[in-house]
């Protein structure tokens, strides 16, 4: 259902001051034509930890990421996924 302004709704609310002072991290990832777990998890990652960091393996990278976000208050919006 493209045009009815998803985006543009959810990037209001995502600028929100309330929004932003309620949660520690934010990370704002779009999607692409093809769906790629790996890449959307390795922009996820850097969203949060602002690393760029190498990982080969779609394992270790969520453990990292799971790691980095246990016990924090996080939003994240999948746009386009």
């Amino acid at each position: 259902m493209g045009g009815v302004a998803k985006t543009t709704l959810a990037r209001l609310l995502y600028d929100e001051k309330q929004v932003k002072d309620h949660f520690e991290l934010k990370a704002w990832v779009c999607g692409s034509d093809e769906f790629d777990s790996f890449d959307i998890s390795r922009v996820i990652f850097q969203y949060v930890s602002e690393e760029n960091k190498k990982f080969e393996d779609l394992n270790l990278l969520q453990v990292a990421l799971r790691d980095h976000l246990r016990e924090k208050r996080f939003l994240l919006v999948l746009d386009d996924v």
